[in-house]
């Protein structure tokens, strides 16, 4: 296949799996497994990076707009919450941040590991099966379910375990509004994103390449529209539909790679 086609095919594959809940690191590491993807280099896996996090900051721009202003612009209960909001934000992003820099030597080399990401699709998939079980989500986000949040996005560094899928399970499963969930979950990705991009980053960047422009598009395009869909699978109580698929492919991955 092509640069460009590969290209294309992770771009697509990105901006699918970043945000169903069916786990995009998983299904790069097999992905990898089934075709030569070892030479693409990490200016691309930045750029794919990059694309579904616009997609998150298109999509959310009015409330992101909502959070920000009052801040800047208002005085009473409306400052108090966005602080507040913003306050849980960073809580449940510290999980994530620490397990990422103590452990991403080891995490790392589980990204060429598919009999591991065969075992973490199934646990995916038992995730989001559980959320069949809780009906009742009026709660609102405090600090102990921010973090634990926070600490089931921390869990998502893993290949294999979804971490939208993982977070905004986590957040039913404590009782808060399936919408509610989701919009923290995806407001949350963006430092998180961001992060991976920048460590990534670090590894060493390749030289640019124009493909890398085409990457970073498709994602985002791509991205927003899966973004649209997991949000009204999210409201309408399906994010369960996704755990048959995630058993199958965990364990298709475990019998045959």
């Amino acid at each position: 296949m092509a640069y460009i086609g590969k290209v294309i095919l992770l771009a697509v594959l990105q901006g699918i799996t970043e945000f169903l809940p069916i786990s995009s690191s998983g299904h790069l590491v097999i992905a990898k497994a089934l075709i030569d993807l070892e030479s693409m280099g990490v200016g691309l896996e930045v750029s794919l990076h990059l694309g579904t996090t616009i997609a998150i900051l298109i999509f959310y721009w009015t409330d992101l707009r909502d959070l920000i202003v009052p801040i800047f612009k208002e005085q009473g209960a409306k400052r108090r919450d966005s602080l507040r909001f913003i306050w849980l934000l960073a809580a449940a992003t510290v999980p994530a941040g620490l397990v990422g820099l103590i452990f991403n030597d080891r995490i790392e080399a589980l990204f060429s590991n598919a009999h591991f990401v065969g075992i973490t699709l199934i646990a995916t998939a038992a995730i989001l099966a559980a959320t069949a079980l809780s009906k009742r989500r009026k709660k609102p986000f405090n600090l102990p379910r921010a973090l634990t949040v926070g600490m089931a996005q921390a869990m998502a560094i893993l290949p294999g375990i979804s971490r939208s899928g993982s977070t905004i399970a986590t957040g039913e499963l404590l009782g808060v509004e399936s919408a509610d969930a989701a919009r923290f979950s995806f407001i949350l990705a963006i430092p998180v994103i961001l992060g991976a991009a920048m460590l990534e980053a670090i590894g060493g960047l390749n030289e640019l390449r124009w493909e890398y422009a085409i990457g970073l598009a498709v994602s985002a395009v791509v991205g927003y529209f899966s973004l649209r869909l997991m949000i009204g699978i999210v409201k309408a109580n399906r994010l369960w539909a996704f755990a048959p698929y995630c058993l199958a492919v965990g364990l298709v991955t475990l019998i045959f790679m």
